[in-house]
């Protein structure tokens, strides 16, 4: 034998309403974010080396003179890495971080120590770029097969509960080689090639006691 129980219609519809609101909390699971387009980041008050000449190897000592921002350290007569970025030229960005890496010594005797970070152009970190010139840090930068100082950055960013995503659509550029409105120049994710990005480097210089 069956027993049918019949309860109060408004029994029913409480019962009904305590449903939906388990039901809701158990799958909620959104996630909010905040949509904030064309962020800037850049370096303020850049060295205003200018290359001495037109050839690769001044185009890369005035180039680092802007990216290490140390006048003592690099790039010119006496500094503390003349020699090495004088025997660079012809070698890749890699390269060139890999000959400045490691510890120096400036004419009183006293450590200084490179670092180099570098990113190929097939594996460019959005968020380590942002950082490094959020700290007043320019990167070199290989372009078709030119040397440029990178200095800035307008970005897209994507904040949401469970962290934040960056998309770079522009990246400001200087051009040492030229003084004039040609030494400014910009990237344009949407209408250049990033398939001739080759590579971009950070340098860090710290000073030991």
């Amino acid at each position: 034998m069956q027993f049918k129980l019949r309860l109060p219609a408004s029994t029913l519809l409480l019962i009904l309403i305590m449903s939906c609101g388990v039901n809701a909390n158990g799958q909620d699971d959104s996630n909010d974010c905040a949509f904030h387009p064309n962020q800037e980041a850049r370096v303020e008050s850049l060295p205003p080396a200018l290359a001495a000449s037109k050839n690769e190897s001044a185009v890369l000592a005035a180039s680092l003179a802007i990216a290490i921002m140390e006048p003592d350290v690099c790039c010119g007569r006496n500094s503390v890495l003349e020699d090495q970025v004088a025997s660079a030229t012809g070698l890749s960005l890699r390269q060139v971080g890999e000959k400045l890496r490691g510890k120096h010594y400036s004419g009183d005797g006293l450590p200084i120590v490179v670092a180099d970070q570098y990113w190929s152009g097939a594996s460019v970190n959005a968020e380590e770029i942002i950082a490094t010139l959020q700290a007043q840090r320019p990167l070199l930068m290989d372009w078709n097969g030119h040397l440029y100082v990178l200095y800035g950055v307008v970005y897209d960013e994507n904040l949401c509960d469970d962290g934040s995503q960056h998309s770079i659509q522009k990246l400001l550029l200087v051009d040492t080689r030229f003084a004039d409105h040609r030494r400014y120049v910009s990237f344009n994710r949407q209408t250049d090639d990033w398939g001739k990005v080759n590579g971009l480097l950070a340098l860090t210089i710290t000073r030991d006691k």
